[in-house]
C-alpha cells in the first residue's frame, strides 16, 4: 500500500492563535495533534491575500512563476481589470504533478481552483466559485454534493442583516464543509487528500475585534467556532492511520483591524495621481501626468512609459528615483490620529518576485503595520477609513503543523508546503518549484 497525505488548511488561522486555543484547552484535539507533531510559524506570499497564498501553495511557485498576484490583476497594457481564476494559473497544481505518477488526488475547497479543471480523482472548487456544476469535477459527484447540502461560501452579505444571521451561517457552511470533506475521505480512493476551511477567515474579518476586546456574546461564539473545527479536526483524525502523513496549514495570519488606508488617495494628495473625472469610475479615468497608482492590497504600479496606455515615467533613472522618492515618503507615512507609523516595509518587485511573468509584476509592494489595511479604492476622499470589517490579513503569523517529531529547522514560507507534500508521497521535485525550505523528517 503507497504512502498517503492528507492537507487540512484553516484559512487566515493565526500560528498564535493555535498556539492560545491549545494552551486554553478550547482545542483539545489540536493540543493532541501538536503533541506528538510539530508547529512552525510560516510567511505568507506579497500580498498575503488567499488567491496568491493558496496559488502559492498549489503550485509551489512565487506569483512571477503562477501569474497571480491580486484578487484583481491589470490585463497587460491596459489599465482594465480581470479576476483571475483556475483558467489564469501559470504552471501544474500539486495533484497534476501527482497524476504524472499515478496518484489519485481529492481536493476540496481550496480557492483559486474555479471552474473546475478535468483531474485524475475529484476537485471542488473553493472561492470565487459561484455555480456547483462548474465548480464540480467530475460532473457525477454534484448530485451528492447537492444531496448533502453543500455550501459553496459563506453568505457573507448576511452582515448587513445582522451578525447574529451571518454566524449562524458561518456554522451552517462549517457543517457542511465538514460533511463533505469527511464523505469523500471515506469513500474516495485518494493518494493526496486537501480539504481547506475558508469559514475561519470570514469568521476572522467579521469578529476578530470582538474577540480580542473578549465581547459578552460574539467573544464565546467565536471560541465555540473554534470548538467546531477542532471537533471537524478530530473526526478526521479518526479516519486516517498512524501512517498517513497529515499537514495542517493556513495561508495568512490575522490581526485587528484600526483603519482601511486608501492609496491612491494619497497618491492624489501627493500629486502623483491625476483624475481627469470625479468621482473616477476606474483607472481608465487616470488623467494626463499621473506617475503611480495602486491596486488592493498596496501593489503601486508606476505609469511606465511603454507598458501603460498612457505611461509617462521613463525607464531607468527617472523609474529608479521614482520608486525611491514612493518608499521615502509612504515609509513616513503616519495615523493623522494616533501619530503610529502605518508602513512597515516597503518591498521593490525584484526583491520578491522572480519568474516568467516578473513584468506583470506591480512596482513596489507595500507591507503595513499590523492594523493598517492597505487598499486601492480609487473614489475615496480621505486618507482613513473603515467598513464592516474588523480584521485583517497579515503577512507574518500563519501557520504549518506535520505530525512528526524529527522535522527540519528553519525559515517557512507557504511555498515550501507544496514541496513537503511531494516529500511525504517520496516525489521528486521539480525544477522550477520555489520550495526550497521544505520540511523534511527520516
Amino acid at each position: 500500500m503507497g504512502k498517503k497525505t492528507i492537507v487540512i488548511g484553516l484559512d487566515g488561522t493565526p500560528y498564535s492563535l493555535v498556539h492560545k486555543l491549545t494552551q486554553q484547552g478550547i482545542c483539545p484535539n489540536l493540543s493532541k495533534l501538536l503533541s506528538a507533531g510539530s508547529l512552525r510559524e510560516m510567511k505568507s506570499t506579497h500580498p498575503a491575500v488567499s488567491s496568491v497564498a493558496w496559488t502559492s501553495f498549489m503550485t509551489g511557485k512565487n506569483p512571477a512563476k503562477h501569474g497571480v498576484f491580486g484578487f484583481m490583476d491589470r490585463i497587460p497594457n491596459t489599465y482594465d481589470m480581470y479576476y483571475p481564476n483556475s483558467k489564469h494559473i501559470q504552471g501544474k497544481p500539486i495533484w497534476d504533478i501527482l497524476s504524472n505518477y499515478n496518484k489519485r488526488s481529492v481536493v476540496i475547497n481550496v480557492p483559486s481552483t474555479y471552474p473546475a479543471s478535468e483531474m485524475n480523482g475529484i476537485l471542488i472548487a473553493g472561492f470565487v466559485a459561484i455555480d456547483l456544476g462548474r465548480a464540480s469535477f467530475p460532473a457525477s459527484i454534484v448530485p451528492a454534493l447537492k444531496e448533502m447540502g453543500y455550501k459553496i461560501d459563506v453568505e457573507t452579505q448576511l452582515i448587513h442583516e445582522s451578525k447574529d444571521k451571518l454566524f449562524d451561517d458561518l456554522f451552517l457552511t462549517l457543517e457542511k464543509r465538514t460533511r463533505a470533506i469527511l464523505h469523500f475521505m471515506k469513500n474516495e480512493v485518494w493518494d493526496l487528500f486537501i480539504g481547506i476551511f475558508t469559514e475561519t477567515d470570514r469568521l476572522h474579518h467579521f469578529f476578530w475585534e470582538f474577540t480580542e476586546r473578549n465581547d459578552p456574546k460574539y467573544s464565546p461564539l467565536f471560541l465555540d467556532y473554534y470548538k467546531k473545527i477542532d471537533a471537524a479536526i478530530g473526526k478526521i483524525m479518526e479516519n486516517i492511520d498512524n501512517d498517513t502523513t497529515l499537514i495542517l496549514l493556513s495561508d495568512h495570519g490575522f490581526c485587528a483591524l484600526q483603519q482601511e488606508v486608501y492609496i491612491n488617495h494619497w497618491l492624489k494628495e501627493e500629486g502623483f495621481l491625476h483624475f481627469k473625472t470625479t468621482p473616477p469610475k476606474s483607472l481608465a479615468d487616470m488623467g494626463e501626468g499621473s506617475r503611480a497608482y495602486c491596486l488592493d492590497p498596496g501593489r503601486i504600479y508606476i505609469n511606465l512609459k511603454g507598458r501603460e496606455p498612457h505611461g509617462c515615467v521613463e525607464a531607468g533613472n527617472d523609474y529608479e528615483q521614482l520608486r525611491n522618492m514612493l518608499i521615502s515618503k509612504l515609509t513616513g507615512l503616519k495615523d493623522p490620529v494616533t501619530k503610529t507609523t502605518i508602513i512597515d516595509k516597503i518591498h521593490k518587485r525584484e526583491e520578491i518576485y522572480h519568474g516568467k511573468y516578473f513584468d506583470r509584476a506591480p512596482d513596489l509592494v507595500i507591507e503595513p503595520k499590523h492594523g493598517y489595511d492597505l487598499k486601492g479604492a480609487i473614489y475615496k476622499e480621505a486618507l482613513l477609513g473603515k467598513g464592516v470589517f474588523s480584521g485583517m490579513h497579515t503577512y507574518d503569523n500563519a501557520f504549518v503543523y506535520v505530525n512528526h517529531k524529527n522535522i527540519t529547522q528553519h525559515s517557512l514560507a507557504i511555498t515550501d508546503v507544496t514541496a513537503t507534500i511531494l516529500h511525504s508521497l517520496d516525489i521528486p521535485l521539480p525544477g522550477d518549484m520555489d520550495g526550497v525550505n521544505f520540511v523534511k523528517w527520516n
